[in-house]
């Protein structure tokens, strides 16, 4: 689940912290700013190098309805290490290169890179009221746009159904992207039509620390 209604409190990270994570990742495996970045590749073999004892697993079904799920310090069947469990169709259809579903995939590996043995404040401020740097969904969808999306990614003159067919990434997201690039940084944006970023931006809005 990646509604920041239901975020928890962890410690801060800003958006200079998650890109760099994402610059250093991207780096290490030799992508250029506008190539697409291989999630399933990721979820398969990198993160096994980056954190000891990682699994993941493929589950007929998820409570609360969500799609994927993971577990930074382990789940009870699983206590040795972060677990992710996602639904066949999530799988597969990150594999047709599907925006929303390899977002939601690098989503998961964010929370089990960025949150595991980090104390959750569950008795602390949740979701909307946390502020956005402390909020665990909030980090989990910034390190995953940050990887599928680079800066330098948008700092072209490319038209929205090329950007979103080279890249893998859903319309929303990228506009939603384009919208924040633009706020925090004063970049130029891509020929988009206005009325994508507008509709997208509207619509914006884990327990053992189990995310969604």
């Amino acid at each position: 689940m990646s509604d920041w209604l239901h975020g928890l409190r962890v410690p801060p990270l800003n958006i200079r912290d998650l890109r760099d994570l994402a610059i250093t990742i991207r780096s290490g495996s030799q992508l250029d700013e506008r190539a697409p970045f291989p999630v399933l590749h990721f979820l398969e073999w990198t993160m096994h190098e980056l954190r000891d004892g990682f699994d993941w697993e493929i589950v007929e079904s998820l409570s609360d309805g969500d799609e994927a799920r993971a577990y930074p310090d382990g789940a009870p069947h699983y206590p040795d290490g972060p677990l992710i469990q996602m639904l066949a169709q999530v799988y597969d259809a990150a594999g047709q290169n599907k925006g929303r579903p390899r977002l939601t995939i690098l989503h998961e590996c964010g929370h089990v890179l960025l949150h595991r043995h980090v104390s959750v404040h569950h008795r602390g401020l949740v979701g909307a009221a946390l502020p956005t740097w402390e909020n665990s969904e909030w980090q989990a969808n910034q390190f995953a746009a940050e990887l599928l999306m680079p800066v330098q990614s948008l700092q072209t003159q490319i038209d929205l159904e090329t950007y979103v067919e080279q890249m893998g990434v859903s319309r929303e997201a990228a506009c939603n992207r384009a919208l924040q690039l633009e706020r925090s940084l004063r970049l130029s944006l891509p020929p988009w039509p206005v009325t994508v970023y507008a509709s997208s931006h509207k619509r914006k809005g884990g327990a053992a620390m189990k995310h969604g």
